[in-house]
């Protein structure tokens, strides 16, 4: 009987290291996840534009300034101007200054609408696009009665969202469910480890103690 009682104890007492274990690796696995998984989130933002996105001007800007809350990659970034039939009038590689793209607007362009499209490549690597939007309606005052707009703003203005690469948003959309599926697999690799070294349970040691004693 003695012999069985130290046997349960015995297994009760690698049951609770065995969790204990599990609840450690359970912690440092999130940690990991959550370092893995940040960075592929983290893609450069545009903070502000000169003009301002949906600007009604009176005559042409004399450049298009865009600023990202990070610093560029270089030799990578550019910008295209299209016109309101969607065709491109102006396109050209822009080396940034920091986090800020500048382009001279091109001479000899119509009063119109006109969309400035931009890819860059963020600190992380990954390429990020986007537009913004603007009318010029020449000498003749703002068109269709649209009061103006200040060619560029004060601060930070909100524009539309960068839209990020296809390849870079399905790797950042698969990295969790990588990361989620490491964590399941190692886990249950350490649960069945520890088990293992507690040793079996000894379901005959309490009937054979009872045995002997009677």
């Amino acid at each position: 009987m003695r012999r069985g009682v130290v046997r349960r104890g015995i297994v009760r007492r690698g049951a609770r290291r065995v969790w204990a274990r599990a609840g450690v690796i359970t912690v440092m696995l999130a940690g990991a996840v959550a370092l893995g998984v940040a960075p592929a989130g983290a893609h450069s933002q545009l903070l502000s534009t000169s003009p301002v996105d949906g600007a009604v001007l009176t005559e042409p800007p004399s450049s298009v300034v865009l600023t990202f809350n990070e610093a560029l990659i270089p030799d990578v970034d550019s910008i295209s101007i299209n016109d309101a039939t969607g065709n491109v009038v102006a396109s050209r590689s822009v080396e940034p200054v920091g986090a800020t793209l500048s382009v001279p607007w091109p001479d000899g362009l119509p009063a119109g609408a006109y969309q400035v499209a931009y890819r860059v490549v963020s600190g992380d690597g990954h390429p990020v696009t986007g537009a913004i939007t603007f009318t010029i309606t020449g000498a003749g005052g703002p068109a269709s009665g649209v009061a103006s707009q200040p060619e560029s703003s004060a601060g930070p203005v909100s524009t539309a969202e960068p839209v990020v690469a296809s390849d870079a948003a399905e790797g950042s959309a698969v990295m969790p469910v990588v990361f989620t599926a490491l964590v399941v697999i190692l886990l249950g690799g350490a649960v069945w480890f520890a088990r293992r070294r507690v040793g079996p349970r000894d379901p005959g040691g309490a009937d054979a103690g009872r045995g002997r004693r009677g």
